[in-house]
């Protein structure tokens, strides 16, 4: 029976499930929601680790999932001197192409700016 990671970040609902591949490897798939609506998920076309066990799989997506939350919430514009890797979570996670999203994401940026 495949396990299921569920965890909530900064408001999110950040989802993990994972599947094994052809060599044997766990891989996370994630995604994430707000009250209730499809924001991101992983992209699962890119290169992402691979784990031994689903357990591990599922942590490290929650992980992830958060982690990108969590830049979005604390500084939308990266400016990291580990550029590569944004680009990287940029591919690994996709926003939703919605109305929904739009708004979520103008939402998060309004609070951050009332916050500082």
């Amino acid at each position: 029976m495949a396990q299921q990671e569920r965890m909530e970040c900064y408001g999110f609902d950040v989802t993990a499930h994972s599947r094994c591949n052809r060599l044997g490897g766990w891989i996370a798939h994630v995604e994430i929601h707000h009250k209730g609506h499809l924001f991101a998920t992983c992209s699962p076309d890119t290169v992402q680790p691979e784990w031994r066990t689903e357990v591990e799989a599922n942590r490290d997506g929650i992980e992830r999932g958060c982690k990108f939350i969590g830049r979005m919430m604390n500084d939308p514009h990266d400016r990291s001197w580990v550029a590569i890797r944004a680009h990287a979570q940029k591919w690994f996670f996709r926003i939703e192409e919605s109305q929904e999203s739009e708004r979520i994401v103008h939402d998060v940026l309004v609070r951050k700016g009332a916050s500082t």
